[in-house]
């Protein structure tokens, strides 16, 4: 009996013993349940300003996006002007070669008119010379004691020295003419060089501002980017194409292009990017990329305009031919020399003038060339800056891919 009080109580202080190890564990278990029930709590309130945090940033972005609609419509307005402004510089250029081809026609002409009429009447001033030197002669071969027959000939040669001068007078009148003409053409020529300048001025002008419109895009995409990164978590391969300094504002576009382009097909901290803010993003890319084909297409109206200029240099110095073809003939008419040398004057004068216009085009022209080439520049550094984002972002995707995989695994 004593041997079975004793089992039992050593039964009874081992269970004294569990039931005390029991509600030490339980008040355990209590604390720890009160700490889940504070942190479920803390997460609660941070779920709760997180989808606060998140409402406002869509709200935002959805109020960034319809921003970005209006500025693609101003935009897009803003191109259709260009086009058609570009359109008009064209029309102005084409109207300008007919104008030049039709008054090197008419020049061409109104020279072989005057050659032929210079000729003509250098032959009859001849004539009329040889004749009245015959008549002289007949005049003083009379004897002096014969009045009759000296009245004779005086009467006879006095109509052809009155025709001889009205034909000098009359070869004056229309050289004169003929030389006023040519200085108007001349004149006319160089309003139309100086109106051809204004526009290639003007077109100098457009290229600024819309370098100055792809620098306020990439600042735009900056500030987007920034917002992205901040509110959504954007990855730091996109915003990489931001953080870069002193680059190019057409690379740093077509860099950003390539990052979202592939950024919106993976997915984000498990998560995948939403449509909105890829739409909201890839609109500008879009209006970077309508920015670089009018680019283009200015640059092919820069080198058409190169063509057109040679061509205006080809015909000045086929017309600088010409008037010294004029010159040279014109050393052949000694008897009238002394008339046309003013003229000849004036036309040195005009070739001169011809002269300084078509050192005037060359410039232009090699102004035309190094602008060419700085685009060409530009373009193959876009191009650069293109190929090493796409090369970063495959490596980035590709370690992304990684990682999920080996989330995946474990």
């Amino acid at each position: 009996a004593d041997h079975s009080l004793e089992n039992a109580l050593l039964q009874v202080e081992e269970r004294q013993q569990r039931c005390e190890n029991l509600a030490e564990v339980n008040t355990l278990l209590r604390e720890h349940l009160d700490k889940a029930n504070e942190v479920n709590s803390a997460l609660r309130e941070d779920v709760g300003k997180l989808t606060v945090d998140w409402m406002r940033a869509r709200e935002e972005l959805e109020l960034k996006e319809s921003e970005w609609r209006s500025e693609r419509e101003l935009y897009d307005n803003y191109l259709r002007g260009e086009h058609n402004r570009l359109l008009s510089l064209w029309r102005q250029v084409v109207t300008f070669r007919r104008h030049f081809l039709e008054m090197k026609t008419a020049t061409d002409r109104d020279l072989s008119e005057l050659k032929a009429e210079q000729v003509r009447l250098s032959g009859s001033i001849l004539v009329n010379f040889s004749c009245l030197n015959s008549c002289v002669q007949l005049r003083e071969s009379i004897p002096l004691g014969n009045p009759v027959l000296k009245d004779q000939a005086e009467q006879q040669v006095e109509p052809k020295i009155n025709q001889t001068a009205q034909e000098v007078i009359a070869l004056q009148v229309r050289w004169d003419m003929e030389k006023k003409e040519l200085q108007e053409r001349v004149m006319e020529l160089s309003a139309l060089l100086v109106q051809s300048q204004k526009q290639n001025e003007e077109k100098e002008k457009t290229m600024k501002t819309l370098n100055d419109t792809v620098e306020i895009l990439a600042l735009f995409l900056t500030f987007i980017l920034m917002l992205l990164h901040c509110f959504v978590g954007l990855p730091s391969s996109v915003c990489y194409c931001v953080s870069v300094p002193d680059a190019h504002p057409l690379s740093t576009a077509f860099a950003f292009r390539g990052a979202v382009s592939s950024t919106c097909f993976f997915q984000l901290s498990g998560a995948t990017f939403p449509a909105p803010y890829c739409s909201s993003v890839l609109l500008p890319c879009l209006f970077l990329q309508a920015l670089r084909e009018e680019l283009s297409a200015v640059q092919d109206s820069n080198n058409f305009l190169l063509q057109q200029q040679r061509h205006q240099e080809e015909t000045c110095r086929e017309v600088q031919q010409r008037l010294e073809q004029l010159e040279e003939k014109c050393l052949f008419v000694p008897l009238t020399e002394p008339c046309l040398c003013s003229d000849c004057a004036n036309l040195e004068k005009t070739r001169e003038e011809l002269q300084k216009q078509l050192g005037l085009m060359e410039q232009e022209a090699s102004r035309l060339h190094q602008s060419n080439a700085e685009l060409q520049m530009k373009e193959e550094s876009a191009q650069a800056e293109k190929a090493e984002q796409q090369d970063r972002m495959e490596r980035v995707r590709h370690k992304q891919e990684l990682l999920q995989s080996s989330q995946w695994q474990s």
